[in-house]
Order: structure tokens, then sequence, then C-alpha cells
């Protein structure tokens, strides 16, 4: 089977889920990425990169000729030209943009389009204000549509999307990476990890730990991750006299992610609702934290409650840093509670969530797709 996946990103770090998407779909695969209307192809999984007007030099120099064209109905007619010259049988868009800008080209050519929404492409008002306008159009023409949560899936419906199109599909994890030390000495050791961004509530992370170095003055926590918030938390670090007890890692690899994991305690991490309705999908890095067996303190959010219970972690309201310190405290205190309910979790991804399934339920979407 020729299977083409559209992503606005070639390999950016925290879209892992996408990576195992090209790298495991048991598919001819075809790379199509660099904007949500795509630029670029690759036929090696991302090793070698080609111009999507490359790939027909005389039909790019009829289209150029065509000065009554711009760019983007040139680049449409590129990708159009590469999808039927390639015989492609199905589209797999990552996000619901690509979606929008790929669904016309999918219906004349009549290949089936699946649309994997992921996050921020349901929610944020930016983008709902621009292609979500068009949503209702991508609903009609898609063939299949996939949330990562209950709330996305809530969230699309009443975008408009037909019941019968949308399909549940939470992340799948890589357990030979992400796996439980069984052997872990248990120390006041709190570990975030993801995007320095506003919805993944860095700050209010660091706000509630403050309580916790106030009581627990030897407590850790350990942030990964890059982003635009990243010098205002090292900032606050400072300001509020913990930057001893917090060390910033910066971008890791999964492995590297994967180590810092097997020392700590438990995972945090304050997803929040932001004022322009960013919000989280299912975020796969809690998942990953529960593979390595760690208990999650986390919120109200998104999808997390869908993943996270009161056997595998703690959760609050969104906001609610003192709640949070008061459960970062519980577990320092009771370090035997935090060991079963991260043993308890890895349990819980190993027969739920492992990336075989995933792939699996995602694959047998694929397959049984019409147009």
């Amino acid at each position: 089977m020729k299977l083409a996946i559209v992503s606005t990103n070639k390999d950016k770090y925290s879209e892992t889920f996408i990576h195992n998407h090209i790298k495991l779909l048991p598919a001819e695969i075809h790379f199509l990425f660099d904007g949500y209307l795509p630029s670029q192809y690759s036929i090696d999984k991302g090793l070698t990169l080609h111009s999507i007007f490359d790939f027909n030099k005389s039909k790019l120099f009829g289209l150029l000729k065509n000065k009554t064209k711009d760019t983007s109905e040139l680049l449409n007619e590129a990708i159009e030209n590469y999808l039927l010259k390639n015989k492609i049988e199905y589209i797999l868009c990552e996000y619901g943009p690509s979606g929008v800008e790929i669904m016309k080209i999918a219906n004349k050519l009549k290949i089936p389009l699946i649309v994997h929404f992921h996050g921020y492409d349901a929610y944020r008002e930016d983008i709902l204000s621009s292609y979500g306008k068009r949503y209702k159009e991508l609903f009609s023409f898609a063939s299949e549509i996939i949330a990562v949560s209950e709330h996305m899936k809530l969230q699309l419906s009443k975008l408009g999307c037909p019941e019968n199109k949308l399909h549940k599909l939470c992340y799948g994890i890589d357990t030979t990476i992400f796996r439980l030390n069984e052997t872990k000495t248990p120390s006041p050791t709190f570990i975030a990890c993801g995007r320095f961004v506003e919805k993944k509530g860095p700050t209010l992370t660091i706000r509630a730990f403050e309580k916790v170095v106030a009581k627990e003055p030897n407590a850790k926590l350990v942030m990964i991750g890059d982003g635009e918030l990243l010098q205002t938390c090292k900032d606050l670090a400072i300001a509020l006299g913990i930057n001893e007890n917090v060390e910033f890692k910066g971008a890791l690899s999964q492995e590297q992610i994967a180590s810092e994991f097997r020392n700590a305690l438990a995972f945090v991490q304050h997803s929040i609702t932001t004022k322009t309705n960013d919000s989280e999908g299912t975020p796969l890095v809690i998942l990953e934290a529960m593979s390595s067996g760690l208990a999650v303190i986390s919120t109200l959010h998104g999808g997390i409650p869908d993943v996270v219970s009161n056997e595998t972690g703690l959760l609050v309201k969104e906001g609610d840093v003192d709640t949070m310190a008061e459960k970062m405290l519980f577990l320092i205190s009771n370090p035997d509670e935090a060991i079963a309910m991260g043993t308890k979790a890895a349990k819980v991804v190993a027969e739920k969530y492992s990336l075989e399934l995933y792939i699996e339920n995602l694959w047998h979407i694929i397959e049984y797709t019409k147009f």
C-alpha cells in the first residue's frame, strides 16, 4: 500500500508520535512536509529531502510559465501531480490545517483522506478563526477523523464532525525505551518534561514546587525541554530563591529522557487552557512517564484524566498550585505510595497504550478506509 503522510514539520523533537507513524506504519511511506501545504517530500523516512517541484521539472516549467497562477496554486498542482504519478492510495494528514489544505486535492483524485488531530488544531482560537472556518468542509471531504482524547472527540463533534467518522485513538509508547526501574531508591526528585509553552504550565509547576521546598529543602525539580518560556522559568526560579533546587536540562533524546525518568520520584505537569483556548490533547510525555514507572501529578485537563486514574496519579484543578504542592509533599512523605502508583502506571501503559497496539489500531483505521 502507498501512503502519503502530510506533516507541517520534518523532525520537530516534540512530535514523536508523527515520527512513529513514518517509521512504523506498514506501508510504502511518502512523507510530505514543510508547511500545512507541503513543499518537500521524502521516500526514505526523512533521510533525504526533495522539493515537491523537483519531482517533475518539465511540469514545473509549464506551471511557472503560467504567470496567472500564484505560488499556492502552483504548489497545489505540484502536490496533485506527485500523488497521481506515485499512485498514492491513502493520505494521512497530521493536524487539522494540513487536512484543510489537502482535502480538495484528495477529493479530486478520489484518494481516501484520514486526518489526525493532535491538540492546538482542535482548540486554539487563532486556528479556529482561520482554518477552523473550513473544518465542516474538511469533515465532509475526509473519510476518517482521529482525536486523541474523549475531550477532543467532544470538541470535534461540536465543530461539526459526524460521529460515524470520528475515532478516539490515544498515542502509544515504546516500552523498550520507557521502562520500569524496579530497583529505584526513592528520593524527593520530581521531573517535568515538555516544551516550555503556556499550555503546559511550567511557571505554575515552579510556583507549586516553591511551596514544596519551603517544607522540604532537599526536594529537587528536574525540567527537560526547550521553548519560549524557558528563560522566564529560569528567571522565576531565581526570583523565588529555589534555583539551587531546580535543574534545567534542555531538550534531550528519548533515551536520555527515559534515563532521567528512572531516577525520579514522580512526574509533574500543570497543563492549563490558555487565554487563547490552546489546550493539550493527551500529552504523550505523561504516558512515557507512566511507562517508566512514575506516579503522575497533573491537572484535570484535556485527555489527562483519560489515562491517569487515582491508582496511577494525583490530579488537581487547573491553576491550583497549592493543592499540587500538597500532592508533591504527600508523595515525598509516602514514597511507597509513589512506587505503587508508578508500578501500576507502567502496567496500564503496557496493557493499553503500547506503541505496537497504537500502530495496529491506526493501521486498522487506515487500511479499512474507503473514499
